[in-house]
């Protein structure tokens, strides 16, 4: 009995470990191909991958919905290349909720001339019909790096 037991709860923590790798990884993906959608102004794909109440808190300004598809209006003629690198700090993931922490590196070229920023952000994700989506971005501009 005492080994049945053991079993069964080395067996619930590799589901429970699984299950928090698959979700981390879906995570990062949505996280990335999100900001594809800067790129190619695709607001409709943007929509999908956020919850119906997201907020994008942008460098000390809250933007709804409506503000950044705004946003992907103005910018819509604009040809840029777009390459972003993640350097993730910190995630956690409880149950339907996560927040991840990052920094991320932007190298933009357009018209042909190259910029690079930096941003620390936190991002809050809600799995809404068993599917991961954005509800908070938060973005402040990492003035210190080179």
């Amino acid at each position: 009995m005492r080994y049945t037991l053991i079993i069964l709860c080395l067996f619930a923590s590799m589901q429970l470990f699984s299950q928090q790798n698959k979700d981390s990884t879906e995570i990062m993906q949505l996280l990335k191909a999100d900001y594809k959608t800067m790129v190619t102004n695709d607001i409709k794909t943007h929509r999908a991958n956020c919850t119906d109440d997201y907020l994008l808190i942008e460098d000390g300004e809250i933007w709804n919905m409506e503000k950044e598809a705004a946003y992907y209006k103005q910018n819509e003629k604009r040809v840029i290349e777009r390459e972003d690198h993640f350097a993730l700090h910190y995630m956690k993931i409880l149950d339907n909720t996560a927040y991840v922490v990052y920094n991320l590196r932007s190298d933009i070229t357009e018209n042909g001339k190259l910029s690079q920023k930096n941003w620390h952000e936190s991002v809050i994700f809600r799995k809404v019909d068993g599917k991961w989506r954005i509800a908070l971005i938060h973005s402040t501009k990492n003035n210190t790096a080179k």
